[in-house]
């Protein structure tokens, strides 16, 4: 048999264990000292007036005391809130309405908007409560800004977050420092400055190996370990890619050569740009390239030079450890991200270097270098 509703307001009693009817129930308010709803306005009047009529004094009667008890009235802290608050500086003592999503009026600006971007040229990799930390120890005449406001200003200063990356120490060395601002503000034969786009030919190499293509992170429930059936083999041996990449918009160019055994030697690397300038001869007759790459020995050999330079081509290196600017350096990464989202696994070396020629010739090559070129600081 079912219970009868309860009363409005009342909170039916369950204290024989019996399961109130669906729709009965009433859940119990909390009380506002006990973090509950602000006190109704009637009470705040009341009090107000209590206040008006006889000051503090007229708030701890004995039977204000006795309502109190009973969770009746306000606490005495709770009085002196609301009159040295919101009644003296305001003149009422209304209660404060909840503005869901409203933005603080209190941003960054002037000078901590600057301390913020100096922290984040400095520490890109730092957190909200390191940021708001520095940029607080710099001006601590204001209170410290929350993490939401620390995050606005980053969205006013146009900051976006990114996969980070690290860059070696050497790299900022004074001389390796000196030979990048060569390579970008110098001319032949000290830098790429003013040539001419369409004429450089960047030249790298890279390893793959049959587990390129496994991932290594994954989502799967908690108590479950994240495995899949794959196709992949370890220890076996890796494909080794020497590739070179023109910015050519109208006529797409790139030439390259893999190797399932061993790395890249001089021998290899000097019969691969002996046939990479037979090739630019036979497509691009007449037409001079600048070569840039990075400063492996390799690349830097004389017998290299002699060759690349016999053939009335130019070479420009890069700075020692800056391989951002290396345009092929990204192509790298697209080729490993193709291997990764393709639905087809590799069972062998042979299979995964097919692979790595079918993206290189069907996908890469027919959209261009271009984005690449101009992605490290080259312009048209």
């Amino acid at each position: 048999m079912n219970n009868p509703p309860a009363a409005p307001g009342m909170v039916p009693a369950q204290e024989h264990g019996v399961r109130l009817p669906l729709g009965t129930r009433v859940a119990p308010k909390k009380h506002p000292s006990r973090g509950g709803n602000a006190y109704s306005q009637d009470t705040r009047q009341q009090v107000l007036a209590l206040y008006q009529n006889g000051g503090f004094d007229a708030l701890q009667t004995d039977a204000i005391e006795q309502l109190r008890i009973q969770k009746k009235f306000p606490s005495m802290s709770t009085c002196k809130l609301w009159i040295n608050e919101i009644y003296q500086p305001y003149g009422h003592v209304l209660e404060k309405r909840a503005t869901g999503n409203h933005f603080s009026e209190r941003e960054l600006h002037g000078q901590d908007l600057i301390n913020l971007a100096i922290f984040r040229m400095i520490h890109p990799k730092g957190t909200l409560d390191e940021a708001r930390t520095y940029v607080h120890n710099r001006n601590d005449a204001v209170p410290p800004y929350s993490i939401s406001q620390i995050h606005r200003a980053q969205k006013r200063l146009r900051l976006s977050r990114k996969v980070g990356s690290s860059t070696a120490e050497l790299a900022y060395t004074p001389m390796n420092l000196l030979k990048r601002n060569n390579y970008w503000h110098q001319q032949y034969p000290y830098g790429v400055l003013g040539v001419d786009i369409n004429c450089i030919i960047d030249i790298d190499e890279a390893q793959f190996k049959l587990e390129s293509q496994d991932r290594k992170r994954g989502v799967v429930a908690k108590d479950r370990r994240c495995n899949a059936t794959g196709l992949y083999k370890k220890g076996v041996n890796a494909i080794s890619l020497l590739m070179a990449i023109s910015s050519d918009e109208e006529e797409p160019f790139q030439f390259h050569q893999q190797f399932q055994r061993g790395g890249t030697n001089l021998a290899r690397f000097y019969n691969f740009i002996d046939e990479l300038l037979n090739q630019l001869a036979e497509q691009f007759p007449n037409q001079q390239f600048l070569f840039t790459m990075d400063n492996l020995n390799i690349h830097k050999h004389q017998s290299v030079k002699d060759l690349i330079h016999n053939a009335g081509h130019g070479i420009v290196y890069r700075a020692p450890y800056w391989s951002c600017d290396g345009a092929i350096e990204y192509v790298f990464n697209t080729l490993q991200s193709c291997l990764q989202t393709d639905p087809v696994g590799v069972r062998e070396v042979d299979e995964l270097e097919e692979k790595i020629s079918h993206i290189i010739t069907n996908e890469l090559t027919p959209g261009g270098f271009t984005p690449y070129f101009l992605h490290v600081g080259f312009r048209r």
